[in-house]
């Protein structure tokens, strides 16, 4: 009598859950390579592909912080919210720090503002603005935006304002139709937003150190900037308005 011994194989399934883009800030460019890494904390790093996206598998379901860093960028942080059936893609802007080197065409605006504060920076002439396509619905998290150029601006902090005074930040997380202008954005509206007197202002956005010390290189673009810090301990906030000409060079006091 024979006997056969068979054997078993066990397939283990991999679950894809976000596919992260670094994008330079500046340039809007992908950062490949060892130029920037990203990763979670408590978390098994993330498969880094040719092209730059790093995929993270089999997150559990919830809140996650997904941290971005490089020698020449500063380190960033963006909430994410994973679950167990769809993969999320995320683009990562990065900002550049004190090493990046500095071209003709940027402005560096240093300064102090509170502790751990998120400092924002945007052009103080609204005819730059980009433009809402079409009315944009209170709970909606996808909205139509022209920019009137080639200009990336997945990843873009924007700061929604209506001629009503009614406003907000919003993340844009990716393009959800390029030829449409349709981007997804990281959370849903707080309120609507008429097409007509909307202007949709790109945000330059760091966060200071644990001394209040703050760096944001950006495009120069002449006329005012718009520079604001919002306390994390209880709120507070202030802003000011600086003319910075044909500066290359700003300096920035946010505190009082």
């Amino acid at each position: 009598m024979s006997e056969w011994f068979g054997s078993r194989s066990r397939r283990i399934l991999t679950r894809v859950s976000a596919a992260v883009q670094l994008i330079d800030d500046l340039t809007g460019l992908p950062v490949k390579g060892s130029n920037a890494r990203v990763w979670i904390e408590g978390h098994k790093p993330p498969i880094k592909k040719s092209d730059g996206i790093s995929i993270f598998t089999d997150l559990p379901a919830g809140e996650h912080t997904i941290i971005a860093e490089g020698g020449q960028y500063a380190r960033t942080q963006v909430p994410f919210t994973a679950d167990d059936k769809t993969c999320g893609n995320l683009i990562i802007r990065l900002l550049p720090n004190k090493l990046y080197p500095v071209s003709l065409g940027t402005v560096r605006i240093e300064g102090k503002a509170f502790p751990d504060a998120a400092v924002r920076v945007w052009s103080g002439d609204k005819s730059g603005a980009l433009k809402l396509l079409h009315d944009a619905k209170k709970g909606s998290g996808v909205i139509g935006i022209y920019t009137g150029s080639d200009e990336n601006i997945e990843g873009r902090l924007l700061k929604i304002a209506s001629s009503d005074d009614k406003g907000e930040y919003v993340r844009v997380t990716a393009a959800v139709n390029k030829e449409r202008s349709e981007y997804k954005l990281s959370g849903e509206l707080t309120a609507d937003y008429p097409k007509i007197g909307t202007a949709v202002i790109q945000v330059c956005e760091c966060r200071a150190d644990s001394s209040g010390n703050f760096m944001l290189l950006i495009k120069k673009g002449g006329g005012t900037l718009v520079c604001e810090a919002q306390s994390p301990a209880d709120g507070k906030l202030i802003q000011k308005t600086i003319d910075i000409g044909n500066d290359t060079y700003v300096k920035a006091e946010l505190v009082k």
